[in-house]
């Protein structure tokens, strides 16, 4: 790991990446993309979603940080699926894994580079990466390459589960699955799409944003 003295929360480590195969299985009169052998947690159901609807296939992946006798050498240009969720779905900063909301104005702060974010209107867009806290502002900035190349600091009053980055897939002729997009975002408005899905990452809409830095 050259030129890094912290490992993000939601870096993966080597034993914690997963490479179990995937295939095309039927589910509810059509093909449904799945683990082989399947586990009945590997879907995630989108809001508001009818019951018979598949759900999107999640990206596996351990949880080994706290077990660093385990866990292997850190793998700086992968994403521990897992711990990218919970960073989304609980507010956390993508470095220590702490909650990143500012306590005091209850706004989040989100640094954000052009690579990981959509503007859809004014004061709000989509992005994938999860926020930043405070304390840990900077050593991102003394760290991250990217960071340092292609930076925006926002604050947000709030945020809105909108969909996954995901890899999709079509079914060959023995069902198995050919790659047709790579790291597209796919909205949970779009059914159409999700038995084809493979999500690496939730991503959010964020609302009430405001430039603070450079």
């Amino acid at each position: 790991m050259t030129g890094y003295t912290t490992v993000p929360y939601t870096i993966a480590f080597a034993n914690e990446l997963v490479t179990n195969p995937i295939a095309f299985e039927p589910f509810a009169g059509r093909l449904r993309l799945a683990y082989q052998p399947s586990q009945p947690g590997d879907w995630i159901v989108p809001p508001r979603a009818e019951p018979w609807r598949p759900g999107i296939l999640r990206a596996r992946t351990r949880d080994l940080r706290d077990k660093p006798e385990l866990r292997g050498p850190e793998r700086m240009r992968k994403l521990n699926t897992r711990r990218q969720w919970r960073c989304m779905d609980k507010l956390l900063c993508q470095v220590c894994g702490a909650p990143a909301m500012d306590s005091g104005s209850h706004l989040i702060p989100w640094p954000l580079t052009k690579t990981v974010f959509e503007r859809t209107g004014l004061n709000r867009g989509r992005t994938n990466a999860p926020p930043t806290c405070w304390s840990c502002i900077p050593t991102a900035l003394e760290e991250c390459p990217m960071l340092r190349a292609d930076f925006a600091l926002y604050t947000v009053q709030a945020v809105e589960s909108v969909g996954v980055l995901a890899d999709l897939y079509r079914p060959g002729i023995f069902r198995e699955p050919i790659l047709t997009s790579h790291n597209v975002f796919n909205s949970w408005d779009a059914p159409r799409y999700h038995p084809r899905a493979l999500a690496v990452a939730k991503v959010l809409e964020l609302h009430g944003m405001k430039h603070v830095g450079p």
